[in-house]
């Protein structure tokens, strides 16, 4: 099932609909419902939303239509009823099911029997509220939200959800989120909520979804995420004192080394004190990319919009001052804003650091940044990617590491700390529900980054670098 809002745009949906594509829900959330239909169908669409809003009695519509899926094109029953729920006036629930499960003598159902059904059906926490004197008061919540969070329906409706869910130590937080949404705007990020059974980490969605006179009415969807956030960090805290010893230790070893090969007599004795050093700075080395594994695990996990374009060519032009003698070329198109957990540049420092320093000839690197649209949603934004490659006339990535990162090997093949780079880029870019491909062929090494490029943002949320 889904909400659209009154610009045809997906509000909300469920695990199903999502799973036709193979995403996530909330990758779903801002986009036009036009775009998950191969086009043939789109103008039988545009119909059937054109009658359930404005026909005779506002009535319940089905139609048959494909699904634009990348492989097969589904087809599928879609029925569309208005809401008439007051906070959702203009808005649509829909629901979507297979053709051959399709039950042409269903009881008709009122729309606000649907829209009950829609939220029994989130497997996320939700809630639906209205801001009175910039207080979310609670109108429903679903099954979901009183499992996750222990407090009954007939105790919360009606009361200020902050009360119930709010920390006294993040009451200012919520306050700035209560605003955003008053003024229309989407809320995305990990906020620690209290429970009946103490405080969680969870991922919140808070979705405007409708005015009605001077009331300004919302969703909140909650995802706990207080396990992943608990071992992130558990990692921290292991990793901080391990490399804290490790560069305690190896200052020692290094010093002592130092002093061996200066003042030993014998040739194997400073033969061996420098295999010693050389080891050493080894080591260190890996404490270093460990520092950076670090550095973006320490980042907070909310959603930003980055113009990849802008960001790759601050990337490349560092890169070109840190290394004046190597050629870099560069083709970049700009104005393709992600929406990322990380920062992006992070990942294509390390990649155009790694092209660079594990080459031992004339360094060539090509760096390009372009947006791909696959042919079964033309033009329309659902589905655009930005893709950046980065290519080199390296030696390409040892086998070792190139098959744990990229060809889901055993983490026991990582040796020595190497591929540490490798596994920060592969983090970032899956933050933001991407892809990092390899490529080695005509001795010339590629990286394919691939980012879903993003709707759901305002032109001043865009994040710049500069």
């Amino acid at each position: 099932m889904f909400l659209l809002n009154t610009e045809n745009r997906i509000s909300l949906v469920g695990d199903s609909l999502a799973s036709w594509f193979d995403i996530e829900p909330a990758d779903l959330e801002g986009a036009e419902i036009t775009s998950l239909l191969v086009d043939a169908d789109i103008p039988r669409l545009r119909s059937a939303l054109t009658a359930a809003r404005q026909g005779e009695g506002k009535k319940k519509q089905k139609f048959s239509c494909r699904l634009a899926t990348d492989d097969e094109h589904p087809t599928v029953e879609i029925d569309l009823s208005p809401v008439s729920n007051p906070s959702h006036q203009g808005d649509i629930l829909g629901a979507v099911r297979s053709k051959t499960a399709y039950r042409t003598n269903e009881a008709e159902t009122t729309d606000a029997e649907w829209f009950d059904h829609f939220f029994d059906l989130m497997d996320q926490a939700v809630v639906e509220f209205e801001l009175r004197g910039g207080e979310p008061i609670v109108r429903a919540v679903n099954p979901a939200f009183e499992k996750q969070f222990g407090y009954h329906a007939g105790y919360i409706i009606g009361e200020s959800l902050n009360e119930y869910i709010v920390p006294e130590t993040h009451s200012s937080e919520a306050t700035v989120l209560d605003t955003e949404i008053a003024n229309g705007n989407v809320i995305k990020g990990v906020y620690t909520r209290q429970t009946a059974s103490g405080p969680k980490d969870f991922y919140c969605r808070c979705l405007p979804i409708g005015t009605d006179a001077d009331t300004q009415y919302g969703l909140a969807i909650y995802t706990d995420v207080t396990a992943n956030q608990q071992s992130r960090q558990h990692l921290q805290v292991l990793h901080r004192v391990l490399r804290h010893n490790l560069r305690n230790e190896l200052t020692v070893v290094l010093g002592m080394a130092d002093k061996i090969s200066n003042n030993a007599e014998s040739a194997t004795v400073r033969q061996a004190a420098t295999r010693i050093t050389n080891r050493a700075e080894k080591l260190v080395g890996v404490s270093s990319k460990a520092q950076m594994a670090q550095n973006v695990l320490k980042q907070p996990q909310t959603d930003t919009v980055v113009d990849v374009g802008q960001a790759t060519a601050e990337a490349v032009a560092d890169a070109k001052k840190k290394w004046p003698d190597v050629t870099i070329d560069a083709d970049i198109e700009t104005a393709l804003p992600v929406s990322t957990g990380f920062e992006i540049q992070d990942a294509l420092d390390n990649l155009l650091d790694n092209a660079i320093t594990h080459n031992t000839g004339d360094v060539v690197v090509d760096v390009t940044v372009r947006k791909y649209t696959p042919i079964h949603v033309t033009t329309r934004s659902f589905g655009q990617e930005a893709v950046i490659t980065i290519e080199d006339n390296g030696p390409g990535i040892p086998e070792n590491e190139r098959a744990v990162v990229f060809e889901e090997e055993d983490m026991s093949q990582l040796k020595h700390g190497s591929g540490f780079g490798l596994w920060v880029v592969r983090w970032i870019i899956e933050s933001a529900n991407g892809d990092v491909n390899y490529d080695r062929s005509d001795g010339w090494t590629t990286i394919e980054l691939r980012l879903p490029i993003t709707t759901d943002y305002k032109t001043d949320q865009i994040q710049l670098n500069s």
